[in-house]
């Protein structure tokens, strides 16, 4: 893996629930099973972005790879990756159990992913880019955009927080001008 400098962001680093805990792992899996329909969730994404027989698919932030699993039935091949080296070993395991061949897990993010083969058909996260600050989710953005084919497809489905920001160019002008009031007297 490739050595970065001490500045940049560590999207290893654990914090709140310890998924290097494998029951911790375990009680995810179980939870997002009963708190979402992952089947009809697949089901929808692949017809959305249209996703063939022939496209090779990255999921960033497969968690217990229950999408990959689903996705991997209708593609070439899926690469799966997550932060957690825990999540990729118990995603390994379900996938092995279901005799899946066509997934490939790495213990990897949207920063650390390094990509040596052909450009992908798709690109997938769900509920994960929200985990970066937000200069981080801009380098995400555009490392995603470095590994798509020309026409390739991106889903991105996550959270946002709302505002109560009415007119965000007086806002964001206010802070510019007192920032440079601040450092630049």
């Amino acid at each position: 893996m490739r050595q970065y400098p001490r500045w940049y962001y560590d999207e290893f680093k654990q914090s709140g629930i310890d998924y290097t805990n494998i029951d911790e792992v375990k009680t995810y899996d179980l939870r997002m099973q009963n708190l979402r329909d992952i089947k009809n969730e697949s089901e929808r994404i692949r017809e959305l972005i249209k996703i063939k027989r022939s496209d090779v698919v990255l999921e960033i932030g497969t968690g217990t790879g229950e999408l990959a699993l689903n996705i991997s039935a209708h593609c070439k091949q899926v690469i799966a990756i997550d932060v957690s080296k825990m999540m990729i070993n118990f995603a390994r395991s379900k996938a092995e159990s279901q005799n899946k061949t066509n997934i490939q897990f790495y213990n990897a993010g949207f920063l650390t992913y390094e990509n040596h083969d052909e450009l992908f058909d798709v690109i997938v996260t769900q509920l994960a880019l929200h985990h970066l600050p937000d200069y981080w989710k801009m380098i995400a953005l555009r490392r995603i955009y470095g590994m798509l084919k020309e026409e390739g497809k991106f889903y991105l489905h996550d959270v946002v927080f709302p505002s109560s920001i009415q007119n965000y160019d007086s806002y964001f002008a206010k802070i510019i001008t007192d920032l440079k009031k601040i450092y630049w007297r």
